[in-house]
């Protein structure tokens, strides 16, 4: 079965399938000529792709040309604190998809390949695998619903195994419809889900929210996620973070950057790299004596005293390594600790937390299982923080580090 979405929109084809109980792959592909009905061949960089997996008139996966790699599935593993688990699994190399789309096996998906890898590993339990894929499922058909210009074409008996979970479609296109109405009232501050959230006043924000969710929002909006990313680390659908986020965006407390203002990654730079170190708090004494240790080590530390500043330095700089104190002035250190691990590609970077003399082990405890690297308590020896330096920055000979 094939043709195109002038005749028939994509609610229809689905509930269609739906109705006849079917199990094969559907294609749906932006082109701008009709494909060759006996065999699609993967579409020009111009063109996009949604790829739907159904059995039985169920959806099993959704997957489209923008998630062929690992950073979804990245994204929702964070909620169950195994994000970083992809990196030490062993790569899977040359996946590449067949010729022939409506050909691809589960095993031919990277996406879907890793979510099985993680289960067989056991780093998931099944219901936590079961939940992710139903996320996947959600979030592809939400942005797959706003497709009117296309051509699908249906091929049975072509499904992608092994199975973890199906989705029933009457049920998720009602959903989903709600969901796209309430999305169009979002208009025109919020019109695309790959739009990032800046906060820009925080004393009002501060004041009109709880701290948790204040802190929720501050590591959130930093102009570097998406909403659509947010929802994902929040484990929130796309509509309800956008609502709750709507009226500080009409206030101007928050700023909606456009997808063409989001910062890009800075390009590769050769030779030798500086290294970035941030420090956060600490009473004057010692952070005077770290910040003329790293000094003198040829290090340019960068000094904060707020933990929100501090928030926006680290998302810009993604520094090599981060000093943070246990007493700041409007979170604890360790909870700071969290929420700068909950940035993105902060899940690497050591954390240094600086104690008072004596301090509590309760907390220190706490903010080990936050994700603090190491403890320093003073007073603070010379020796010791050049050990943490070689031991972190792997600088072998810190006394000729020259930057």
């Amino acid at each position: 079965m094939y043709g195109n979405l002038h005749e028939l929109d994509i609610r229809s084809l689905l509930e269609l399938l739906e109705r006849c109980q079917a199990t094969g792959q559907l294609l749906i592909q932006t082109a701008s000529v009709f494909p060759n009905s006996d065999h699609w061949s993967i579409p020009s960089q111009d063109d996009s792709f949604w790829l739907l997996s159904l059995s039985n008139g169920q959806i099993a996966y959704a997957v489209d040309s923008n998630h062929l790699q690992y950073q979804r599935l990245q994204d929702y593993l964070r909620r169950y604190q195994v994000e970083s688990a992809i990196e030490r699994l062993p790569k899977i190399e040359n996946m590449r998809l067949p010729t022939n789309l409506l050909q691809v096996t589960g095993r031919a998906l990277p996406e879907y390949n890793y979510l099985w890898v993680l289960l067989e590993h056991h780093v998931l339990t099944a219901a936590q695998g079961r939940e992710i894929l139903q996320h996947i499922i959600h979030e592809t058909l939400f942005d797959l619903l706003s497709l009117h210009e296309g051509f699908f074409m249906f091929q049975s008996n072509t499904v992608v195994e092994p199975q973890l979970t199906t989705v029933e479609i009457t049920p998720l296109l009602n959903q989903l419809m709600r969901q796209r109405q309430q999305w169009k009232q979002l208009y025109p501050y919020i019109t695309s889900p790959e739009q990032c959230p800046l906060l820009t006043k925080n004393d009002e924000l501060k004041q009109a929210l709880t701290p948790s969710a204040y802190r929720s929002l501050a590591v959130a909006c930093q102009g570097e996620l998406s909403l659509r990313r947010i929802a994902r680390y929040l484990n929130k659908d796309l509509v309800t973070i956008s609502q709750a986020l709507y009226p500080y965006i009409q206030r101007g407390w928050l700023q909606i950057l456009a997808e063409e203002d989001v910062p890009i990654e800075p390009p590769v730079v050769t030779g030798p790299t500086p290294i970035n170190i941030v420090c956060i708090g600490a009473e004057n004494d010692v952070r005077n004596q770290i910040e003329d240790i790293l000094q003198r080590q040829g290090y340019l530390p960068v000094i904060t005293d707020d933990p929100i500043e501090a928030l926006s330095i680290v998302a810009r700089s993604r520094p090599s390594l981060i000093f943070c104190a246990l007493e700041l002035s409007i979170w604890s250190g360790e909870e700071l600790s969290y929420s700068l691990r909950n940035l993105p590609d902060l899940t690497q970077v050591p954390i240094i937390l600086i104690t008072p003399e004596n301090p509590d082990p309760i907390r220190l405890t706490r903010a080990q299982l936050f994700g603090v690297t190491e403890i320093l308590v003073p007073p603070i020896q010379e020796a010791d923080l050049l050990s943490l330096l070689r031991t972190h920055l792997k600088v072998k000979d810190l006394d000729h580090q020259i930057l």
